[in-house]
Order: C-alpha cells, then structure tokens, then sequence
C-alpha cells in the first residue's frame, strides 16, 4: 500500500509540472501570434509606388523596421523551440519511467494471479480460514486473506491509473512535437521572407547611393523640419511650466490674504494642482501599458534617439519621439486622460499637446483634428486624422515628455 501511494504522489507532481510547462509554452505562443499578426499587417504598408527619394527613405525605413519585428518573431519561434526540445526530453523520459513501472505493475499483479490459482487462495479461503488451529490463528488467516484481496484490487486500479497516464504522455508528447514541427516550418518561411525583405532593401539602398545629392538635400529638408517642430513644442511647453509656476505662487500669495473672495480662489487653485498631482501619479502608473495613439494596424518606422539609418553609411536621425506608420485614414487618439494645453499649424499640419498633469503627450503631422485648445479629453479619444505622405501611408510623429525632458515613448505603449 505505501508503494502505492508513493506513485500516485509521484505521478501527481509529474501532472503539475507539465501544467506549468503547458502555461508558459502558451504564453510563448500568444507573443508569437501577436509578431506574426503584426508582420501580416505591416506587410500592407510597404508597398510604395512612388520613386521619389522621400518616398524611397520612407520605404527603406519601413523595410528596416519589418526586418526587425521579423528578427524578433524568429527569435521568439527559436526560443519556443529550444522550450519545446526541453519539453519533449522531459516527457520522454517520464514516458519511458511510467513504461518501466507499468511493466512492473503488470509483472507483480500476474506473479500474484498465479500465486492465488497455485495455492487455491479464492475457491479454498474460507477452509484456509476456518482450518486454524485456534481463534487467534484463524483471525490472523482472515485479516491476510482480507488484506490481499485489498491488495488485489489496489494493483488492478494502479495498472488501469498506470496505463491511462502512459496515453496521456503518449498524446501530450505527439502533440508537442507537431508543434515544434509546424514552428520550425513557420521560422523557416519567415527567414525566407528575411532575405527577399534584404534584397528590397539593398535595391532601394542602391537607389537612394545613385542620387546622394538628393537624398542629403532632402535629408536636411526634414532637419530643419523636425527642428522647427521640436523648438515650437519646446516655447508651447515652457509657456505651460510658467503657467503652472504663476498659479503656484499666486495661491501662495491669496492664502495670505484675509477674504472670503481670496480664499475661494486660493482653494480652486490649490485643488487644481492636486487634480494634476494626482494625474501625474496615474499616468506615471500605467506605464507601458497604455494603447498605441493611432488606430489601426501600424509599424515603429522611426524609433527614438539618435542612430543610424541601416543600410546608409554616414545617415543618422534623431527623433524626439517615434513614428508610427498607418494605412491611409488612421486616427490619432489620445493614450490617456488630460486636457489639450496646445495646438497649432506648422507648415500645413496640425500638432496637438496633450497635458497630463507634469506629463505631456504630443501628437504630430494630422491634417484634420477633432478637438480644440482648452478641451478635456478622455483616455484613447481620438484627436484627429494624421495626414497622408507620397507613399499612401499615415505616419503619426508622437512624443512624450515629463516638462521638457523627452522619453522613450515605446516604454509607455504597449505591443
């Protein structure tokens, strides 16, 4: 009995440990049906008709940034594989224990069938009882015969646990390896995409190579652009901090004074400054975990900071924010709740800021908005249309920044 109760404890703990390998292997697969979506949909923007150069470094950064969630995607199905050839190996040898302890199970329970046939046990147990020489014998003689028909039925039930465990295996470990088998045929039509992906990108390289001139006017073009953009946020932000700064110390100054007038204001001042603080907290909390601020399907075809432009020798960018790229007709929104403190037009496109208390958020490049300056907005509202470039695509430039310190704006979304 107490060997039995020692497989089944072990059998048991061999249960959840393949429970918690089953949990992680799917929280592997979501990430890479999430990459895998996300590579089917970027696929839609990189189709270009335009030949320009702008259109062409478009392109090539779109290239760069599909090549890189491709990278990612192949990593994660290798990751997945590397679990699933660990996985496998531990099913197989608890396959082959589970194979060498039912064979034993069998073994015991027959030697026994052949000891009860050999020795009458069954037909003959109540002379074997009743034939003692004594009362205590023949107690004895009934407890024995009572405890190995226990023990009969005991084996029976552990063959029959035994042998449906060793199915499950069997199934758990077939179903794994079909799915490492269908990840392997996934990673490999993926690198296959890869390369064609590189050759694209090698021919626009040589294109944008063929008309340097072009390609450095244009890149200035977009300097000057983004500078003029970024020193327009910076005036409209520092506005705001001065802003902020004069209702501070104009509450200061009211709690100072006696009346009934001065102390209304002080404290209208005093409770707008804790609505903020406590913005502030809640938008510090939800960090990476707000929705992305345009709607759609869409690809980070610029990242934040400064780096090179793969594929260029001497190129280099530096972005405030990160672009996102959408099909035609996406919609900035705002990615949490908070009042719009700024907007205006630059060279024909819409800008727009959006407070959150000591953050802010800034949405670029929309050539309609639906909200005006002074306006409260709610979490995931949409602000406006972004506007339409020579590729066909919607490119959002969108930033984040704490006063006038810039962020990594992928910290704050998530993916």
């Amino acid at each position: 009995m107490k060997q039995i109760l020692i497989l089944l404890t072990f059998f048991s703990s061999l249960v959840l440990s393949a429970q918690i390998t089953t949990v992680e292997i799917e929280n592997l697969k979501k990430e890479e049906q999430s990459l895998k979506s996300q590579i089917a949909n970027n696929e839609k923007l990189l189709k270009v008709a335009k030949n320009d150069v702008k259109s062409q470094l478009n392109n090539l950064m779109l290239i760069n940034a599909q090549l890189g969630e491709q990278q990612r995607y192949v990593q994660q199905v290798e990751r997945e594989v590397k679990r699933l050839k660990s996985d496998i190996r531990v099913l197989e040898k608890e396959l082959a224990r589970l194979m060498a302890d039912l064979a034993q199970c069998k073994s015991q329970y027959q030697r026994a069938i052949l000891y009860m046939h050999r020795n009458r046990i069954t037909q003959e147990k109540w002379l074997f009882v009743f034939s003692a020489e004594d009362y205590r014998t023949m107690y004895r003689r009934l407890r024995y015969v009572t405890e190995f028909s226990k023990y009969q039925r005991a084996q029976g039930l552990a063959i029959q646990e035994k042998e449906e465990k060793v199915r499950q295996q069997q199934a758990e470990l077939n179903g794994k390896k079909l799915k490492q088998e269908q990840l392997l045929a996934d990673g490999r039509a993926q690198q296959k995409k890869m390369e064609e992906n590189r050759k694209d990108r090698q021919q626009v390289v040589n294109k944008l190579k063929k008309r340097q001139k072009q390609l450095s006017s244009t890149l200035e073009q977009q300097r000057k652009k983004a500078s003029q953009l970024n020193a327009r946020i910076d005036q409209l932000i520092q506005k705001e901090i001065e802003e902020a700064e004069r209702r501070r110390k104009e509450a200061e100054r009211l709690a100072k004074q006696k009346g009934a007038t001065q102390q209304k204001k002080a404290d209208k001042l005093k409770k707008d400054a804790a609505a903020d603080k406590k913005l502030s907290s809640n938008f510090e909390a939800n960090k990476g975990k707000f929705a992305a601020p345009i709607t759609g399907s869409y690809m980070i075809s610029n990242r934040y900071g400064k780096y090179s432009v793969e594929g260029l020798k001497n190129v280099s960018l530096d972005n405030k924010g990160i672009n996102l790229t959408g099909q035609r007709g996406a919609k900035a929104r705002s990615i949490f709740e908070g009042e719009v403190t700024a907007l205006f037009n630059l060279g024909g496109m819409y800008n727009i800021i959006v407070s959150h208390g000591k953050y802010l958020t800034v949405y670029c490049n929309l050539s309609k908005v639906s909200v005006k300056q002074g306006q409260k907005v709610t979490t995931n509202q949409i602000l406006g249309t972004i506007a339409t470039d020579d590729s066909g695509n919607a490119t959002l430039q969108f930033q984040v920044r704490k006063g006038k310190t810039t962020l990594n704006p992928e910290q704050w979304i998530s993916r």
